[in-house]
């Protein structure tokens, strides 16, 4: 995995660890369990009930609006662990990462958060902007790890690590440093001007004055020509 030290505008001293499984595409079982075996407490958003128990895990509590489980009734779950939230204005993963902040979790691990519709993957990665401030929170795949530049974020990475950053809206004051190509106060907007960059140097930085930008980093080595 990327070593990734994120400096947050608010100081948090990670004591409980969180995973949050959505109802997206699951991830490979090995990550699926690596990440539930490091993580304190396994939440499923909903239907993310099922992905977890197919590698073998029984997640600690199932939120949501608790429609999509009733699409897997072969599923055997304790009633205790179920928690519906019939909260219209917000989506199940919303709620799951809720019930996890609300228990203490400070860092949270969200899986099968994409695939399938194009607009529910979109949605789900505001999750990150939507909590700002309030934890760590990434999101991973087979191919990233997925999080929130709040302020500074430092990556402890092998040269060659693909990077990309993607602004939601316009990012001002994007510096980076250690980048193969570095940026300098930066005026980033919604587009591929961030895209496919890799890290050259280690430690390599990523700094955003104001906006909401987002650090993709690649779980493997690729290096341009």
């Amino acid at each position: 995995m990327v070593a990734v030290a994120q400096t947050p505008r608010s100081e948090f001293t990670v004591a409980m660890r969180a995973l949050v499984v959505a109802n997206g595409q699951p991830p490979s079982p090995a990550l699926l369990r690596r990440l539930a075996e490091a993580a304190d407490m396994v939440v499923a958003a909903d239907g993310g009930a099922a992905a977890v128990l197919a590698v073998g895990i029984t997640p600690d509590a199932v939120v949501g609006d608790l429609d999509s489980i009733t699409e897997h009734p072969e599923l055997s779950l304790p009633p205790e662990i179920l928690h519906r939230v019939p909260d219209p204005a917000t989506t199940d993963l919303q709620k799951a990462v809720v019930f996890a902040l609300e228990r203490g979790a400070q860092a949270i691990d969200i899986v099968a958060a994409g695939g399938g519709r194009a607009d529910h993957a979109l949605a789900n990665l505001s999750v990150l902007v939507t909590f700002r401030g309030r934890g760590s929170l990434v999101i991973h795949d087979d191919l990233f790890e997925i999080s929130l530049v709040d302020g500074l974020a430092s990556i402890d990475a092998p040269a060659g690590t693909l990077i990309s950053l993607v602004a939601i809206g316009l990012c001002h004051g994007v510096t980076t440093t250690g980048m193969r190509w570095d940026l300098t106060e930066f005026t980033l907007p919604f587009g591929p001007r961030g895209i496919h960059n890799e890290v050259a140097s280690c430690p390599a930085t990523i700094a955003v004055r104001n906006g909401d930008l987002l650090l993709f980093r690649g779980r493997w080595i690729e290096r341009h020509a």
